[in-house]
Protein backbone atom coordinates (compact mmCIF):
# COMPACT_ATOMS: atom_id res chain seq x y z
CA UNK A 1 0.00 0.00 0.00
CA UNK A 2 1.45 3.35 -1.07
CA UNK A 3 1.64 6.11 1.52
CA UNK A 4 1.27 8.76 -1.20
CA UNK A 5 0.68 8.95 -4.92
CA UNK A 6 4.14 9.04 -6.45
CA UNK A 7 3.17 9.77 -10.05
CA UNK A 8 2.00 13.41 -9.66
CA UNK A 9 5.15 14.18 -7.65
CA UNK A 10 7.30 12.48 -10.28
CA UNK A 11 5.56 14.48 -13.01
CA UNK A 12 6.14 17.69 -11.09
CA UNK A 13 9.84 16.88 -10.62
CA UNK A 14 10.21 16.14 -14.34
CA UNK A 15 8.52 19.45 -15.17
CA UNK A 16 10.94 21.25 -12.83
CA UNK A 17 13.84 19.44 -14.52
CA UNK A 18 12.61 20.61 -17.93
CA UNK A 19 12.20 24.24 -16.89
CA UNK A 20 15.55 24.46 -15.09
CA UNK A 21 17.36 22.79 -18.01
CA UNK A 22 15.79 25.24 -20.46
CA UNK A 23 16.74 28.16 -18.21
CA UNK A 24 20.32 26.96 -17.95
CA UNK A 25 20.58 26.17 -21.67
CA UNK A 26 19.19 29.47 -22.95
CA UNK A 27 20.65 32.04 -20.58
CA UNK A 28 24.17 32.61 -19.25
CA UNK A 29 24.09 33.81 -15.66
CA UNK A 30 26.06 33.45 -12.41
CA UNK A 31 25.19 30.25 -10.62
CA UNK A 32 24.05 28.41 -13.73
CA UNK A 33 25.89 25.30 -12.54
CA UNK A 34 23.72 25.32 -9.43
CA UNK A 35 20.62 25.43 -11.64
CA UNK A 36 22.01 22.55 -13.73
CA UNK A 37 22.63 20.56 -10.57
CA UNK A 38 19.11 21.24 -9.29
CA UNK A 39 17.70 20.11 -12.64
CA UNK A 40 19.65 16.87 -12.36
CA UNK A 41 18.57 16.33 -8.75
CA UNK A 42 14.94 16.82 -9.82
CA UNK A 43 15.45 14.15 -12.46
CA UNK A 44 16.94 11.74 -9.93
CA UNK A 45 14.05 12.34 -7.50
CA UNK A 46 11.56 11.64 -10.29
CA UNK A 47 13.52 8.52 -11.26
CA UNK A 48 13.43 7.22 -7.68
CA UNK A 49 9.68 7.88 -7.44
CA UNK A 50 8.82 5.92 -10.60
CA UNK A 51 11.55 3.26 -10.50
CA UNK A 52 9.10 0.80 -8.98
CA UNK A 53 7.01 1.07 -12.16
CA UNK A 54 9.91 0.08 -14.44
CA UNK A 55 9.84 -3.40 -16.01
CA UNK A 56 11.82 -6.06 -14.13
CA UNK A 57 14.32 -6.52 -16.97
CA UNK A 58 14.97 -2.78 -17.02
CA UNK A 59 15.58 -2.74 -13.27
CA UNK A 60 18.15 -5.51 -13.69
CA UNK A 61 19.85 -3.68 -16.55
CA UNK A 62 19.91 -0.41 -14.62
CA UNK A 63 21.34 -2.16 -11.56
CA UNK A 64 24.12 -3.70 -13.66
CA UNK A 65 25.00 -0.33 -15.22
CA UNK A 66 25.11 1.34 -11.80
CA UNK A 67 27.20 -1.49 -10.33
CA UNK A 68 29.69 -1.29 -13.21
CA UNK A 69 29.90 2.48 -12.79
CA UNK A 70 30.55 2.15 -9.06
CA UNK A 71 33.27 -0.47 -9.65
CA UNK A 72 35.04 1.68 -12.26
CA UNK A 73 34.78 4.80 -10.09
CA UNK A 74 36.15 2.88 -7.10
CA UNK A 75 39.08 1.60 -9.17
CA UNK A 76 39.81 5.15 -10.37
CA UNK A 77 39.76 6.32 -6.76
CA UNK A 78 42.35 3.70 -5.83
CA UNK A 79 44.59 5.15 -8.58
CA UNK A 80 44.22 8.68 -7.22
CA UNK A 81 41.60 9.92 -9.68
CA UNK A 82 38.47 11.45 -8.14
CA UNK A 83 35.42 10.87 -10.36
CA UNK A 84 33.44 13.92 -11.41
CA UNK A 85 30.43 13.35 -9.16
CA UNK A 86 28.78 16.53 -10.45
CA UNK A 87 28.32 14.76 -13.80
CA UNK A 88 25.85 12.42 -12.12
CA UNK A 89 23.38 15.30 -11.99
CA UNK A 90 24.19 16.94 -15.33
CA UNK A 91 25.45 14.35 -17.82
CA UNK A 92 22.12 13.39 -19.43
CA UNK A 93 19.81 15.99 -17.89
CA UNK A 94 19.55 18.19 -20.99
CA UNK A 95 18.75 15.25 -23.24
CA UNK A 96 16.22 13.85 -20.77
CA UNK A 97 14.59 17.27 -20.49
CA UNK A 98 14.26 17.55 -24.25
CA UNK A 99 12.77 14.05 -24.51
CA UNK A 100 10.25 14.91 -21.81
CA UNK A 101 9.42 18.27 -23.42
CA UNK A 102 8.99 16.68 -26.84
CA UNK A 103 6.59 14.23 -25.18
CA UNK A 104 4.11 17.11 -24.80
CA UNK A 105 3.76 17.07 -28.60
CA UNK A 106 1.79 13.85 -28.23
CA UNK A 107 -1.11 16.08 -27.23
CA UNK A 108 -1.21 17.65 -30.70
CA UNK A 109 0.47 15.30 -33.23
CA UNK A 110 -0.78 11.79 -32.51
CA UNK A 111 -3.70 10.55 -34.63
CA UNK A 112 -7.16 10.37 -33.15
CA UNK A 113 -9.83 7.75 -33.75
CA UNK A 114 -9.87 6.38 -37.29
CA UNK A 115 -7.13 8.79 -38.44
CA UNK A 116 -4.57 6.02 -37.91
CA UNK A 117 -6.02 4.15 -40.89
CA UNK A 118 -4.83 6.96 -43.16
CA UNK A 119 -1.14 6.45 -42.45
CA UNK A 120 0.74 5.61 -45.68
CA UNK A 121 1.88 2.02 -46.18
CA UNK A 122 4.22 0.06 -48.40
CA UNK A 123 7.67 0.58 -50.01
CA UNK A 124 6.97 4.14 -51.14
CA UNK A 125 5.95 5.06 -47.59
CA UNK A 126 9.23 3.60 -46.30
CA UNK A 127 11.36 5.67 -48.66
CA UNK A 128 9.43 8.88 -48.03
CA UNK A 129 9.46 8.34 -44.27
CA UNK A 130 13.23 7.79 -44.17
CA UNK A 131 13.89 10.85 -46.35
CA UNK A 132 11.59 13.00 -44.24
CA UNK A 133 13.14 11.68 -41.05
CA UNK A 134 16.65 12.52 -42.29
CA UNK A 135 15.62 16.08 -43.17
CA UNK A 136 13.68 16.79 -39.98
CA UNK A 137 16.32 15.11 -37.77
CA UNK A 138 19.01 17.40 -39.15
CA UNK A 139 17.16 20.36 -37.64
CA UNK A 140 15.07 19.21 -34.70
CA UNK A 141 17.43 16.48 -33.47
CA UNK A 142 15.98 13.54 -31.50
CA UNK A 143 12.52 15.09 -31.46
CA UNK A 144 12.11 14.05 -35.11
CA UNK A 145 12.38 10.25 -34.70
CA UNK A 146 10.40 10.46 -31.46
CA UNK A 147 7.50 12.22 -33.19
CA UNK A 148 7.61 9.99 -36.26
CA UNK A 149 7.95 6.69 -34.40
CA UNK A 150 5.41 7.63 -31.72
CA UNK A 151 2.80 8.16 -34.39
CA UNK A 152 3.68 4.96 -36.27
CA UNK A 153 3.73 3.07 -32.97
CA UNK A 154 0.08 3.98 -32.41
CA UNK A 155 -0.83 1.93 -35.51
CA UNK A 156 1.82 -0.78 -35.60
CA UNK A 157 4.35 -1.40 -32.80
CA UNK A 158 7.86 -0.34 -33.76
CA UNK A 159 9.90 -3.47 -34.55
CA UNK A 160 13.64 -4.03 -34.62
CA UNK A 161 13.96 -3.28 -38.33
CA UNK A 162 12.16 0.04 -38.06
CA UNK A 163 14.18 0.89 -34.95
CA UNK A 164 17.50 0.11 -36.64
CA UNK A 165 16.60 2.09 -39.78
CA UNK A 166 15.38 5.06 -37.76
CA UNK A 167 18.49 5.17 -35.59
CA UNK A 168 20.76 4.94 -38.66
CA UNK A 169 18.94 7.79 -40.39
CA UNK A 170 18.87 9.95 -37.27
CA UNK A 171 22.54 9.39 -36.43
CA UNK A 172 23.47 9.93 -40.08
CA UNK A 173 22.54 13.60 -39.84
CA UNK A 174 25.14 13.98 -37.07
CA UNK A 175 27.88 13.77 -39.72
CA UNK A 176 26.96 17.21 -41.08
CA UNK A 177 24.14 19.00 -39.24
CA UNK A 178 25.13 22.18 -37.35
CA UNK A 179 22.15 21.59 -35.03
CA UNK A 180 23.63 18.43 -33.46
CA UNK A 181 25.72 18.33 -30.34
CA UNK A 182 28.33 16.50 -32.42
CA UNK A 183 29.13 19.63 -34.41
CA UNK A 184 29.37 21.73 -31.25
CA UNK A 185 31.79 19.24 -29.68
CA UNK A 186 33.93 19.03 -32.82
CA UNK A 187 34.17 22.81 -33.20
CA UNK A 188 35.05 23.05 -29.51
CA UNK A 189 37.96 20.60 -29.69
CA UNK A 190 39.04 21.56 -33.23
CA UNK A 191 38.30 25.31 -33.23
CA UNK A 192 40.18 25.95 -36.49
CA UNK A 193 37.80 23.72 -38.44
CA UNK A 194 35.46 25.48 -40.86
CA UNK A 195 31.74 24.78 -40.47
CA UNK A 196 30.98 24.91 -44.20
CA UNK A 197 33.80 22.48 -45.04
CA UNK A 198 32.60 20.10 -42.32
CA UNK A 199 29.07 20.20 -43.78
CA UNK A 200 30.56 19.58 -47.23
CA UNK A 201 32.46 16.58 -45.89
CA UNK A 202 29.63 15.10 -43.86
CA UNK A 203 26.63 15.38 -46.16
CA UNK A 204 27.87 12.79 -48.71
CA UNK A 205 28.30 10.21 -45.92
CA UNK A 206 24.74 10.92 -44.78
CA UNK A 207 23.48 10.41 -48.35
CA UNK A 208 25.54 7.22 -48.68
CA UNK A 209 23.91 5.94 -45.50
CA UNK A 210 20.45 6.55 -46.95
CA UNK A 211 21.43 4.75 -50.16
CA UNK A 212 22.67 1.81 -48.07
CA UNK A 213 19.38 1.69 -46.13
CA UNK A 214 17.27 1.88 -49.28
CA UNK A 215 19.32 -0.75 -51.11
CA UNK A 216 19.33 -3.26 -48.25
CA UNK A 217 15.61 -2.69 -47.72
CA UNK A 218 14.89 -3.38 -51.41
CA UNK A 219 17.29 -6.34 -51.56
CA UNK A 220 16.95 -8.11 -48.21
CA UNK A 221 13.72 -6.94 -46.54
CA UNK A 222 11.09 -7.51 -49.21
CA UNK A 223 8.74 -9.02 -46.64
CA UNK A 224 8.95 -5.96 -44.39
CA UNK A 225 8.29 -3.27 -46.99
CA UNK A 226 4.72 -4.18 -48.14
CA UNK A 227 3.48 -3.97 -44.53
CA UNK A 228 5.52 -0.92 -43.56
CA UNK A 229 3.49 1.84 -41.90
CA UNK A 230 5.04 5.23 -42.59
CA UNK A 231 4.69 8.82 -41.50
CA UNK A 232 2.53 11.04 -43.73
CA UNK A 233 4.39 13.70 -45.64
CA UNK A 234 1.47 15.77 -46.85
CA UNK A 235 -1.12 18.31 -45.82
CA UNK A 236 -2.05 18.96 -42.23
CA UNK A 237 -0.05 15.97 -40.98
CA UNK A 238 3.12 18.00 -41.51
CA UNK A 239 1.82 21.20 -39.95
CA UNK A 240 3.14 20.55 -36.44
CA UNK A 241 6.56 19.11 -37.48
CA UNK A 242 7.15 21.95 -39.97
CA UNK A 243 6.05 24.50 -37.38
CA UNK A 244 8.47 23.02 -34.86
CA UNK A 245 11.28 23.09 -37.46
CA UNK A 246 10.54 26.73 -38.31
CA UNK A 247 10.33 27.87 -34.70
CA UNK A 248 13.50 25.91 -33.80
CA UNK A 249 15.41 27.48 -36.70
CA UNK A 250 14.25 30.94 -35.62
CA UNK A 251 15.28 30.18 -32.04
CA UNK A 252 18.65 28.83 -33.17
CA UNK A 253 19.54 32.01 -35.05
CA UNK A 254 18.00 34.30 -32.43
CA UNK A 255 19.80 32.61 -29.53
CA UNK A 256 23.23 31.98 -31.02
CA UNK A 257 25.43 30.02 -28.64
CA UNK A 258 22.51 28.60 -26.65
CA UNK A 259 22.05 24.85 -26.22
CA UNK A 260 20.23 23.35 -29.20
CA UNK A 261 18.62 20.85 -26.81
CA UNK A 262 17.21 23.69 -24.71
CA UNK A 263 16.01 25.51 -27.83
CA UNK A 264 14.17 22.44 -29.11
CA UNK A 265 12.69 21.69 -25.67
CA UNK A 266 11.37 25.24 -25.28
CA UNK A 267 10.06 25.30 -28.86
CA UNK A 268 8.28 21.96 -28.36
CA UNK A 269 6.51 23.38 -25.30
CA UNK A 270 5.69 26.62 -27.12
CA UNK A 271 4.24 24.83 -30.15
CA UNK A 272 2.21 22.46 -27.96
CA UNK A 273 0.76 25.15 -25.71
CA UNK A 274 -0.05 27.46 -28.63
CA UNK A 275 -1.71 24.69 -30.63
CA UNK A 276 -3.81 23.53 -27.69
CA UNK A 277 -5.01 27.06 -26.97
CA UNK A 278 -5.91 27.66 -30.62
CA UNK A 279 -7.75 24.33 -30.86
CA UNK A 280 -9.53 24.09 -27.53
CA UNK A 281 -9.27 27.41 -25.72
CA UNK A 282 -7.21 28.48 -22.72
CA UNK A 283 -9.06 26.59 -19.97
CA UNK A 284 -9.12 23.27 -21.83
CA UNK A 285 -5.46 23.68 -22.81
CA UNK A 286 -4.41 24.18 -19.18
CA UNK A 287 -6.47 21.16 -18.14
CA UNK A 288 -4.87 18.92 -20.78
CA UNK A 289 -1.38 20.13 -19.90
CA UNK A 290 -1.96 19.52 -16.20
CA UNK A 291 -3.27 16.04 -16.88
CA UNK A 292 -0.23 15.28 -19.03
CA UNK A 293 2.15 16.43 -16.26
CA UNK A 294 0.44 14.07 -13.81
CA UNK A 295 -0.15 11.08 -16.08
CA UNK A 296 2.01 11.52 -19.18
CA UNK A 297 5.40 12.71 -17.90
CA UNK A 298 5.86 9.81 -15.44
CA UNK A 299 5.58 7.44 -18.41
CA UNK A 300 9.15 8.28 -19.37
CA UNK A 301 10.18 6.04 -16.46
CA UNK A 302 12.13 3.84 -18.90
CA UNK A 303 14.13 6.74 -20.29
CA UNK A 304 14.74 8.13 -16.79
CA UNK A 305 15.94 4.80 -15.47
CA UNK A 306 18.19 4.07 -18.44
CA UNK A 307 19.80 7.48 -18.73
CA UNK A 308 20.38 7.97 -15.02
CA UNK A 309 21.96 4.53 -14.64
CA UNK A 310 23.96 4.96 -17.87
CA UNK A 311 25.19 8.26 -16.44
CA UNK A 312 26.63 6.43 -13.43
CA UNK A 313 28.52 4.09 -15.77
CA UNK A 314 29.71 6.99 -17.94
CA UNK A 315 31.14 8.77 -14.89
CA UNK A 316 33.07 5.61 -14.06
CA UNK A 317 34.36 5.25 -17.63
CA UNK A 318 35.45 8.90 -17.76
CA UNK A 319 37.27 8.54 -14.43
CA UNK A 320 39.02 5.40 -15.67
CA UNK A 321 40.16 7.13 -18.87
CA UNK A 322 41.52 10.04 -16.83
CA UNK A 323 43.72 7.63 -14.91
CA UNK A 324 45.93 7.49 -18.04
CA UNK A 325 46.73 3.80 -17.83
CA UNK A 326 47.77 3.93 -21.48
CA UNK A 327 49.96 6.70 -22.84
CA UNK A 328 51.04 7.10 -26.44
CA UNK A 329 52.04 9.80 -28.91
CA UNK A 330 51.32 10.23 -32.62
CA UNK A 331 54.27 11.71 -34.47
CA UNK A 332 52.69 12.11 -37.91
CA UNK A 333 48.97 12.39 -38.59
CA UNK A 334 48.52 10.68 -41.96
CA UNK A 335 45.58 9.31 -43.93
CA UNK A 336 46.28 5.92 -42.35
CA UNK A 337 46.01 7.56 -38.94
CA UNK A 338 42.70 9.13 -39.96
CA UNK A 339 41.23 5.78 -41.00
CA UNK A 340 42.58 4.14 -37.85
CA UNK A 341 41.02 6.83 -35.66
CA UNK A 342 37.65 6.42 -37.38
CA UNK A 343 37.66 2.62 -37.11
CA UNK A 344 38.99 2.68 -33.56
CA UNK A 345 36.39 5.18 -32.34
CA UNK A 346 33.54 3.17 -33.85
CA UNK A 347 34.84 -0.03 -32.23
CA UNK A 348 35.18 1.71 -28.85
CA UNK A 349 31.62 3.01 -29.26
CA UNK A 350 30.43 -0.56 -29.80
CA UNK A 351 31.98 -1.34 -26.41
CA UNK A 352 29.94 1.44 -24.82
CA UNK A 353 32.29 4.45 -24.78
CA UNK A 354 30.44 7.41 -26.24
CA UNK A 355 32.24 9.42 -28.98
CA UNK A 356 32.04 12.60 -26.91
CA UNK A 357 34.09 10.89 -24.18
CA UNK A 358 36.59 9.68 -26.75
CA UNK A 359 36.95 13.09 -28.38
CA UNK A 360 37.40 14.86 -25.05
CA UNK A 361 39.93 12.25 -23.86
CA UNK A 362 42.01 11.74 -27.00
CA UNK A 363 41.86 15.18 -28.65
CA UNK A 364 45.02 16.45 -26.86
CA UNK A 365 46.99 13.44 -28.11
CA UNK A 366 45.71 13.68 -31.68
CA UNK A 367 46.10 17.45 -31.96
CA UNK A 368 49.75 17.27 -30.90
CA UNK A 369 50.59 15.93 -34.38
CA UNK A 370 49.02 19.05 -36.00
CA UNK A 371 46.47 17.35 -38.28
CA UNK A 372 44.25 19.29 -40.65
CA UNK A 373 41.51 20.80 -38.47
CA UNK A 374 38.88 19.98 -41.09
CA UNK A 375 40.13 16.43 -41.58
CA UNK A 376 40.16 15.54 -37.88
CA UNK A 377 36.83 17.32 -37.46
CA UNK A 378 35.22 15.30 -40.27
CA UNK A 379 36.68 12.11 -38.80
CA UNK A 380 35.13 12.84 -35.43
CA UNK A 381 31.75 13.62 -37.01
CA UNK A 382 31.83 10.35 -38.97
CA UNK A 383 32.76 8.45 -35.81
CA UNK A 384 29.92 10.14 -33.91
CA UNK A 385 27.45 9.18 -36.65
CA UNK A 386 28.46 5.52 -36.85
CA UNK A 387 29.40 5.12 -33.20
CA UNK A 388 26.14 6.34 -31.70
CA UNK A 389 23.94 4.09 -33.85
CA UNK A 390 26.05 1.03 -32.99
CA UNK A 391 26.51 1.60 -29.25
CA UNK A 392 24.21 -0.07 -26.73
CA UNK A 393 24.75 2.90 -24.39
CA UNK A 394 24.07 5.68 -26.89
CA UNK A 395 21.23 8.01 -26.04
CA UNK A 396 19.51 7.23 -29.34
CA UNK A 397 19.30 3.49 -28.75
CA UNK A 398 18.38 3.95 -25.10
CA UNK A 399 15.48 6.18 -26.14
CA UNK A 400 14.17 3.50 -28.50
CA UNK A 401 14.44 0.90 -25.74
CA UNK A 402 12.66 3.15 -23.28
CA UNK A 403 9.82 4.12 -25.60
CA UNK A 404 9.27 0.99 -27.67
CA UNK A 405 10.64 -1.85 -25.54
CA UNK A 406 13.39 -2.95 -27.95
CA UNK A 407 16.64 -3.71 -26.06
CA UNK A 408 19.28 -1.14 -26.95
CA UNK A 409 21.90 -3.85 -27.42
CA UNK A 410 19.73 -5.53 -30.08
CA UNK A 411 19.41 -2.27 -32.01
CA UNK A 412 23.15 -1.71 -31.68
CA UNK A 413 24.04 -5.20 -32.90
CA UNK A 414 21.59 -4.88 -35.81
CA UNK A 415 23.43 -1.71 -36.79
CA UNK A 416 26.93 -3.21 -36.64
CA UNK A 417 26.99 -4.44 -40.28
CA UNK A 418 25.79 -1.01 -41.40
CA UNK A 419 28.37 0.79 -39.26
CA UNK A 420 31.28 -1.36 -40.42
CA UNK A 421 30.26 -0.97 -44.07
CA UNK A 422 29.99 2.78 -43.65
CA UNK A 423 33.39 2.89 -41.94
CA UNK A 424 34.88 1.60 -45.19
CA UNK A 425 32.92 4.12 -47.27
CA UNK A 426 33.81 6.91 -44.86
CA UNK A 427 37.48 5.94 -44.96
CA UNK A 428 37.53 6.14 -48.76
CA UNK A 429 35.81 9.53 -48.64
CA UNK A 430 38.25 10.86 -46.01
CA UNK A 431 41.17 9.69 -48.17
CA UNK A 432 39.62 11.48 -51.15
CA UNK A 433 39.18 14.67 -49.17
CA UNK A 434 42.76 14.56 -47.94
CA UNK A 435 44.13 13.82 -51.39
CA UNK A 436 42.18 16.27 -53.56
CA UNK A 437 40.97 19.12 -51.32
CA UNK A 438 43.49 21.52 -49.86
CA UNK A 439 41.15 22.37 -46.95
CA UNK A 440 41.66 18.82 -45.66
CA UNK A 441 45.45 18.63 -46.12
Amino acid sequence: MHIFNRRPLAGLMILIMIMLSILKGLIDFPGENIVAGLAGISGWIAGIFVFIDAPRTLKIQASILILMGVILSTFALTRGQIPDWFLLTTLNTSLLSMIAAVGFLRLVVLPRGDEVSNLPRGPAAFFRTMLGLSFSSSITNISAPVMVCDRIHETRPINRYMASCSTRVFCGAASWSPFYGAMAVVLTYSPDADLLWLIFAGMPLCIAGLVYIFFTAWRFHTKELPNFVGYPLHGRDLTIPLTLIGVSLFGYFLLKGSSILAIIASCALLVTVSTLILRYGFSSAISQLGEFVVEGLPKIVNELTLFLSAGVLAVGIIALIEVDLIQFQIMNYSTVTTVSVLAGMVLLSMLGIHPVIQIASFAPILLESSPSANLIGATWLFAWNLGTCSSYLSGTNLIFQGRYGIPSWRIAVDNWPYALSMVMIGSIWLWTLNRYFSAFQ
